[in-house]
């Protein structure tokens, strides 16, 4: 992979990072339709959450296709070994971290009597249901594990092999997956994948740079349609959204990662690996604050702490992942799966 490529993906990495703590500061869910407001508060966030949805599909095709950049049987061991370290040991801890947290910690801080069984407690974190936006590393790890079934379908059909992602595409069309499932995001890890092994140079930079803007013009106007016409996650628009806003996210890398080419690389590369891990106990923490002095009460304040939460959770968030990097490197390894 060449230097120009490999810092693009570093890059974008850190990028996807900081949309994806943007999904994490909505408020949404609390938006109330009899209330005066609603139209604008839900219209500000649908705007930004459709953006902001493109950073996972994204993250599938970075993963699939970083792993067949090199990618080899004989190396097969010794990949399981390294995700090991960098997913799963970080996912058992983050994830033992918010069960304490909110099984144990806040109930008893309220005085409510703590009640539980060894099983729910195993499947809590296995399946990390207080630290939600782990289910990322789940499939992933998935097809880590599965990754010869790739390698050889790429060896025996050669380029043909295009025809599962784009197959098993259309199938999804009528049998939707579930969002935070193995199936949904194969066709997408997949794609990636094939890309790296033949080498297919669709992601070099635009030259000139500057037409990188059209994608990310694209990306804004159809969160715009979707918003204006009020797109449900399960129509059929958005479920292809869904497998196009990682191309288009991608493709709008070239003038969004200018800001960060005079930054240390490596360490861009390393933080947003702990960001992605520890962002969610701080955004939520920031909400609790906001909403002490600013009741999510009305769809205004809504819109107005949806802003104020991501506006302070990235200073924050990246102050406490410097902090960690500085003077407890040990812990910062480890929480961080670097």
């Amino acid at each position: 992979m060449n230097k120009v490529l490999s810092n693009k993906i570093y890059y974008a990495t850190f990028i996807l990072s900081m949309l994806v703590m943007l999904l994490h500061a909505s408020y949404l869910e609390l938006l109330d339709v009899n209330l005066p407001g609603y139209d604008f508060a839900y219209t500000v966030h649908r705007l930004f959450l459709v953006i902001g949805e493109a950073a996972v599909p994204t993250f599938f095709v970075i993963s699939g296709y970083l792993l067949f950049t090199k990618y080899t049987l004989r190396g097969y061991p010794k990949l399981l070994l390294g995700k090991l370290f960098s997913l799963v040991i970080p996912y058992f801890i983050w994830s033992v971290l918010a069960f304490l947290f909110m099984q144990i910690a806040f109930p008893l801080m309220k005085g409510e009597a703590v009640s539980m069984t060894f099983k729910s407690v195993v499947i809590d974190i296995l399946l990390s249901n207080e630290y939600p936006h782990l289910w990322f590393v789940r499939p992933l790890l998935v097809y880590f594990v599965c990754s010869p079934i790739l390698y050889f379908a790429f060896k025996f059909l050669k380029k043909w092999s295009i025809i599962i992602p784009v197959a098993l595409f259309f199938v999804y069309m009528f049998f939707r997956p579930q969002y935070g499932g193995i199936l949904l995001w194969i066709p997408l890890f997949f794609v990636g994948s094939y890309l790296a092994y033949f080498k297919i140079p669709i992601m070099n930079p635009f030259r000139p740079r500057t037409m990188a803007i059209i994608p990310l013009v694209v990306l804004a106007v159809l969160a715009v349609v979707f918003t204006l016409n009020h797109t449900q996650y399960e129509d059929y628009a958005y479920y292809c959204y869904r497998f196009v806003s990682p191309l288009l996210m991608w493709l709008a890398l070239d003038v969004l990662t200018t800001l960060f080419e005079k930054e240390n690389i490596y360490l861009i590369f390393k933080t947003s690996g702990f960001i992605f891990f520890c962002h969610l106990f701080i955004v939520n923490a920031i909400k609790l604050l906001f909403e002490l002095g600013i009741k999510a009460d009305t769809n205004y304040n809504c819109a107005l702490l949806f802003f104020l939460t991501y506006l302070l959770s990235i200073p924050v968030t990246l102050a406490f992942t410097y902090v960690m990097a500085r003077f407890a490197k040990p812990v910062y390894r480890f929480l961080g799966g670097r």
